[in-house]
């Protein structure tokens, strides 16, 4: 297993960080809502398969093709602590191609009432068959540090009051 963790500071109260991390449409968003070099051009689907979009056991789904492979994995929450700490992780066998399987964790510490420090991890499992293992070896952490970082960027962004540029 290997661990691959990004952090930033926000300035942005505790609830609204956790607010936006919890969304599963705005934490997802690097791979469903634009093409990217990182994804090869391609766009996932994203389904929400629980009545709850959040909180303990809300389950989500994504799937689509890369470079004409299908990719099909689902996740489900397995620790929620509001306004604190998400932990979320893939379900069933996931159809991924670098990664077998991951847990992620978002977490949210207060640096003071209007800024936080978050904070998203990914632990990660590397496929088992020999050429994907070798693709994974070489793909799987910078494109693991890639996703976290996009989530990173479009939390701060999401967070800047408008008409004010924040770092």
């Amino acid at each position: 297993m290997t661990t691959v963790s990004e952090t930033v500071e926000i300035r942005a109260p505790v609830e609204a960080v956790f607010a936006h991390v919890d969304d599963i449409r705005n934490l997802g968003w690097h791979m469903t809502g634009r093409s990217s070099m990182a994804m090869m051009g391609s766009r996932l689907k994203l389904e929400i398969l629980s009545d709850q979009r959040t909180g303990l056991g809300a389950t989500y789904r994504y799937s689509g093709t890369v470079m004409g492979l299908s990719i099909d994995f689902s996740e489900s929450v397995t620790k929620y602590l509001p306004p604190r700490e998400k932990v979320w992780r893939t379900i069933g066998k996931p159809q991924l191609l670098i990664i077998a399987s991951y847990e992620m964790r978002a977490a949210v510490e207060p640096l003071s009432p209007t800024s936080a420090r978050l904070t998203i991890s990914i632990v990660y499992e590397l496929p088992r068959s020999a050429f994907w293992r070798i693709v994974g070896l070489l793909l799987a952490r910078p494109y693991s540090r890639w996703c976290l970082r996009r989530m990173l960027q479009d939390a701060r962004c999401a967070s800047k009051p408008p008409g004010r540029v924040t770092a």
